[in-house]
């Protein structure tokens, strides 16, 4: 059944941050009873997408890409039904993994729509008009400079990134088997949250308007209020141009929330 009103989610890149996004999508939908909520499919099949700052930072042959497993689970979306989907991972949307990811899906599965996570977090920052931006993100987003493309310094944008040790803390806090998001998404250690929560407050000190939330298993950490600046969570906006594209009368204002 071709359904555009099937909303597709790409997960497993991590599985938690997966399961956040359709939260998102529920949260921002308006609903009275079960049968008021979008139809939506998750699939979560980490086994088949290798780490994506593990491909960026040190991947070289083909085979390696997670751009292959994105595309097996997109297709498997697709012959559910789904026409419209998005993958929940920031640092996937690097062009060496984000566009041969693509051109698989427009070659293969046509009428499938994937909506760009960087992209609506850009359009939905220039209707803001915010133009000094903090970026926490995983150093494979930062060494991809991905977010660069999107908010360029010749259209006004400034991108304040922590330096080194600040990425390699955020990093730790993401990826660490002792303390990081990863492997305690469930109960967020103390450890991740104060790393995380401290590298927030240096990039407004060094003149950060608002923070990006770049890897989408930080806003498991920490949710906006309580920082001296707001946070964008790339995830909320692109869950919400969803829910507008396949039914904006559902769409909750962002006072509503």
């Amino acid at each position: 059944m071709e359904d555009l009103s099937i909303i597709g989610v790409i997960g497993g890149v991590g599985p938690h941050a997966g399961l956040d996004f359709v939260r998102k999508v529920f949260a921002n939908t308006r609903a009275g009873r079960d049968q008021d909520h979008l139809n939506c499919m998750l699939i979560s099949c980490p086994s088949i997408i290798p780490d994506r700052t593990g491909f960026l930072l040190h991947g070289g042959k083909d085979e390696e890409n997670p751009a292959f497993g994105m595309f097996e689970s997109a297709r498997r979306l697709y012959l559910a039904g789904a026409r419209l989907a998005v993958v929940a991972c920031n640092t996937a949307h690097a062009e060496r993994i984000f566009a041969p990811f693509l051109a698989m899906v427009k070659g293969s599965l046509p009428g499938f729509e994937i909506i760009n996570l960087l992209e609506t977090c850009a359009h939905h920052v220039k209707e803001s008009r915010l133009n000094r931006l903090g970026l926490l993100a995983t150093i494979g987003t930062h060494k991809s400079g991905v977010y660069h493309e999107y908010f360029k310094a010749e259209e006004g944008f400034t991108l304040i990134e922590p330096d080194a040790e600040g990425q390699e803390k955020i990093h730790e806090a993401i990826f660490s088997e002792g303390f990081g998001i990863k492997a305690h998404s469930e109960k967020i250690t103390g450890q991740a949250k104060e790393s995380i929560s401290h590298e927030i407050t240096r990039l407004a000190d060094r003149g950060a308007q608002a923070i990006i939330l770049g890897c989408t298993e930080l806003p498991l950490a920490v949710q906006a209020g309580g920082f001296p600046v707001p946070l964008i969570d790339p995830g909320l906006h692109a869950a919400r141009r969803l829910i507008a594209l396949v039914a904006p009368e559902k769409l909750l204002p962002y006072s509503a929330l």
